[in-house]
């Protein structure tokens, strides 16, 4: 009778599809939006394309501006306190990709603390952080 129950417990566990890996944030910063979202930022600076991939390397997605800045349809130029849910956050100055493109070349960054937003090329060298949700 054991051997039959371990026997059925062994099939239904083969029988559970697998789970999709879980979210990681592993060589990056955990951060706290100011409502609540969780995101995951890189350590070290990168391209667009790099923070891209590592987000995917992280089982997440770079960060969409709307999950970033929850609100806010228009994108003012490097204007302070335009992405309210990052304002404060710790890290002053640091900016974040977001996985919007403003136009055919460039894509938007937030900068924690002020909450400033700006677009930079995603085809340039500019090192900045990927954020990850």
């Amino acid at each position: 009778m054991k051997k039959r129950i371990v026997f059925l417990m062994c099939l239904c566990f083969l029988a559970t599809p697998m789970l999709a890996a879980e979210p990681t944030c592993n060589g990056g910063l955990t951060i706290t939006a100011n409502n609540g979202t969780t995101f995951c930022r890189s350590d070290k600076e990168m391209n667009w394309w790099s923070a891209f991939t590592w987000c995917e390397s992280q089982n997440r997605k770079l960060a969409d501006f709307a999950t970033m800045c929850p609100g806010v349809s228009q994108v003012p130029a490097d204007k302070e306190g335009a992405c309210p849910n990052l304002q404060g956050r710790p890290g002053n100055g640091v900016k974040l990709w977001s996985s919007l493109a403003y136009d055919s070349r460039t894509a938007l960054v937030v900068i924690l603390s002020s909450g400033a937003v700006n677009s930079y090329s995603r085809y340039g060298t500019n090192g900045f952080y990927a954020l990850c949700e």
